[in-house]
């Protein structure tokens, strides 16, 4: 069974089947939200809260545009469009995925929910061996007991803009469910994870508060090509 420390040498996401994911800046990236809550929360309170999270990282760095951040649910057999209404809780079956979009930026940031609870357990079970987990062991554990989380994947190619977007979604879902985040494949400093939400949202993608110097670079270089990436999106601006 693994614990938190080996994640490091089994970069297992939850609910999908990833397991080939590397650790090269150029493979897709993803992060874990285990929730504390038990209650689901919608695609509203989500949409809701992320875009508030992305138009204020936009406002600290001089962008004007304020794009919303919208969602759709796909099918994984022919990415056919289903049905999908804000109201509706955050789940879906493991037959379709959530594809989550910045106003009309191309790309975007598929999502993928677990309810395995049995397997969430194993992938936690033991002691934690691991410092970055035992800083917050009460919290994982009670997290891991809810049974279900979920997954944001950035594949390699995106925009800045969505590479920024899918990071403060997740931490927007974990700050909902007072849960924390995690990334078994550096989606950002390993020496953060697991990272509760307050910490994420606050140090996620900020070249200055980075401690992997390619975390730095990149992040430097996607805040650079915001404008461009959002220069002809319709309803950028309000």
């Amino acid at each position: 069974m693994l614990c938190c420390a080996d994640c490091l040498k089994f970069p297992v996401s939850h609910g999908h089947d990833f397991q080939s994911l590397g650790t090269g800046r150029r493979m897709s990236k993803t992060f874990d939200v285990y929730p504390r809550i038990r209650r689901l929360p919608s695609f509203g309170e989500l949409i809701e809260r992320s875009t508030i999270e992305l138009h204020r990282f936009l406002d600290s760095v001089g962008i004007p545009a304020r794009p919303r951040i919208h969602a759709r649910l796909q099918s994984h057999d022919d990415h056919a469009h289903l049905p999908l209404a804000l109201r509706d809780p955050l789940s879906w079956k493991p037959s379709t995925y959530a594809w989550f979009m910045v106003g009309d930026v191309a790309g975007g940031t598929d999502a993928y929910f677990e309810a395995d609870a049995e397997s969430i357990r194993e992938t936690w079970d033991g002691p934690f061996d691991d410092p970055k987990c035992v800083r917050i062991d009460s919290v994982i554990r009670e997290c891991v007991d809810v049974g279900h989380c979920w997954s944001f994947r950035r594949s390699a190619g995106q925009t800045g803009i969505v590479s920024l977007a899918y990071g403060l979604i997740a931490g927007s879902l974990a700050a909902i469910t007072d849960g924390f985040i995690y990334s078994v494949d550096s989606a950002w400093d390993w020496e953060r994870m697991p990272a509760r939400p307050e910490d994420f949202l606050k140090f996620y993608f900020r070249p200055e508060l980075a401690i992997d110097e390619g975390c730095r670079e990149w992040s430097q270089r996607c805040i650079e090509a915001f404008a461009d990436d959002l220069r002809d999106v319709d309803g950028a601006l309000d």
